[in-house]
């Protein structure tokens, strides 16, 4: 009869109240109906509440961001035939300012009272990593309810398991461990950007480290790893959210930085420095009023998330060609942050996807920004070197004659000191050729001066197919060519020079009356007192002077100096 009074009670029950039926002592319970009940008064106490009528909900919901004080109510009924020692686990207890557990039974009587402070003194001994847990039991049949006033500074929301004593163990044991791994692969990244800032010097890579490093902080509260791992409770970690709050300042830096909007975007450039004010201001007023900036914080991230997305788009339609990166990762992050905000403020259903939204949109987020820096650095090399080679190729321009590619008299005077320095310093000889193509000008005036060009080009040649590694041919002007011979001696310079008078002399061309044409040349040779001559200058002097006496003589051979003929 009293078995029979007991279950219709229980049935009666169920129709208004949600129960959890414990069938078996070896699944955990995380998907259960509960209901609560809001205290808007924040003054009602456990003797209050029984008469109040609860809203019936699910387990791992929020309740919104401006509920303060919660009661909970959790109905379990054991249908087995074995006592039950259970553990109701709240693994985001370390939010809370406190929890208090009421155990009730089926007589309504109450059987046992705890309090479990987070913000309180003694909150390692309390709490269980991040977790509040409570330990119960259950006899045979029957039934018993459990309520649980919660307290938070911001953001009610509950997420609890039921547990046998070595299902709560391993949960304990493995809880944390994306928390873990979102915050390694943020904190590497990070690492990684900072090393390569430190190698290059260039400053996204340091503000996008910065934005990394806040966002981690941020992540190893939020999901408790802080408590669960470091047993680190109340304000101290509760402070970790300054992290959120900087996080816009170097993404914005970042921004500013990355696509030069102080010189390329002035209105964009103007809009971001505004998330930077704002941001500040909150944060030192953080400093005043921690509990009040925080509510704050989220207008002013949903501000700098708006103004993100703005100047994204505002950039894309000018054309840059990188913006449309970060375009891609900052609405990833958007779509996934409204998720997750919906889901604190009690508007969508509760899911691993909607209640860890912010941290999967910074995790996609940060690798493709990633990605972005990668990239900009590639193109910011590719332009160094574009620069390098345009800079190389004037360089060019400005030491060659642009007809017959040769060294200009310019690059001659500039490496000629520097050869002379070094001939110096290794004890060797240094000579000169100095050399004129005979009767030019009867050529240009025969054949015309396309035609005397294309002659200028082919004795080009001949030189450059002849010199050695280290020897060094100009065009001096017009006609006149001069061959710098390091580490040479004077007959060995004459010796060269009556090499190439023979081959210039055995070189045929066809003129432009199909004719074969021959051309002759004289040379001028000099040695480089390397010991009293501070400069090439005298030298030239002097193979100039030869060369004269090449051309007096009889044109075609090579003349030394103070040598007639050779």
């Amino acid at each position: 009869m009293r078995i029979i009074i007991l279950f219709l009670s229980l049935f009666f029950i169920s129709i208004a109240q949600p129960i959890i039926n414990i069938d078996s002592d070896k699944s955990s319970i995380t998907d259960f109906e509960l209901s609560y009940f809001i205290d808007t008064t924040n003054k009602l106490k456990f003797e209050d509440i029984k008469s109040m009528h609860f809203t019936q909900g699910k387990n791992n919901d929020s309740l919104g961001v401006r509920v303060k004080e919660a009661w909970i109510k959790i109905e379990l009924f054991n249908s087995t035939k074995q006592i039950q020692a259970l553990f109701l686990h709240q693994d985001i207890a370390y939010k809370y300012i406190s929890l208090e557990y009421f155990e009730v039974g089926s007589d309504d009587n109450l059987i046992k009272e705890e309090l479990i402070a987070p913000y309180g003194p003694n909150a390692k001994e309390q709490l269980r990593g991040s977790d509040a847990v409570f330990k119960f039991t259950l006899d045979a049949d029957e039934y018993k309810t459990i309520y649980v006033h919660q307290k938070t500074p911001a953001y009610q929301f509950y997420n609890f398991s039921i547990f046998s004593a070595k299902e709560s163990v391993e949960y304990l044991i493995y809880q944390k461990v994306d928390a873990v791994l979102i915050s390694g692969l943020l904190l590497a990244l990070a690492l990684y950007n900072l090393l390569l800032f430190m190698s290059s010097r260039y400053k996204e890579y340091l503000y996008y480290s910065l934005y990394l490093l806040s966002s981690t902080l941020w992540v190893f509260y939020v999901y408790g790893a802080f408590a669960h791992y470091f047993q680190i409770y109340g304000e101290i970690p509760l402070r970790f959210n300054f992290g959120m709050m900087l996080s816009p300042v170097f993404l914005t830096l970042f921004i500013q930085t990355i696509f030069k909007t102080k010189t390329t975007y002035a209105k964009e450039h103007k809009l971001l420095n505004s998330i930077i004010f704002i941001t500040l201001v909150n944060f030192i007023y953080a400093l005043i009023d921690f509990n009040s900036a925080l509510e704050i914080m989220s207008l002013s991230l949903s501000y700098a998330l708006i103004i993100f997305m703005w100047i994204a788009i505002s950039i894309y339609i000018k054309g840059d060609r990188l913006i449309k990166i970060f375009l891609f990762a900052h609405t990833f992050y958007l779509i996934f942050s409204i998720y997750a905000l919906l889901y604190y403020m009690g508007l969508v259903e509760s899911n691993y996807v909607s209640s860890h939204g912010t941290s999967i949109g910074l995790i996609i987020e940060a690798l493709l920004l990633s990605y972005l820096v990668s990239y900009k650095f590639k193109i910011t090399e590719q332009e160094k070197e574009e620069e390098r080679i345009k800079q190389l190729e004037l360089r060019l321009l400005a030491s060659t004659d642009p007809m017959t590619k040769l060294y200009n008299r310019r690059y001659f005077t500039e490496i000629s000191d520097k050869i002379l320095h070094l001939s110096r310093r290794e004890k060797q000889e240094l000579s000169i050729l100095m050399l004129d193509i005979d009767k030019f000008k009867v050529v240009n005036d025969t054949y015309g001066h396309q035609f005397g060009d294309e002659v200028l080009i082919a004795l080009s040649r001949l030189l450059v197919e002849h010199q050695r590694k280290s020897d060094i041919v100009c065009r001096y002007g017009g006609e006149e060519f001069v061959i710098l011979l390091p580490n040479t001696s004077l007959s060995d310079a004459a010796n060269i020079a009556e090499k190439l008078r023979k081959l210039i002399e055995s070189l045929s061309m066809k003129a432009p009356s199909n004719d074969n044409f021959k051309f002759t040349v004289s040379f001028g040779v000099a040695n480089v007192d390397i010991e009293n001559e501070q400069d090439i200058k005298f030298a030239l002097k002097r193979s100039d002077d030869a060369l004269y006496v090449a051309k007096k003589s009889g044109r075609n051979r090579v003349c030394v100096e103070n040598i007639k003929n050779y």
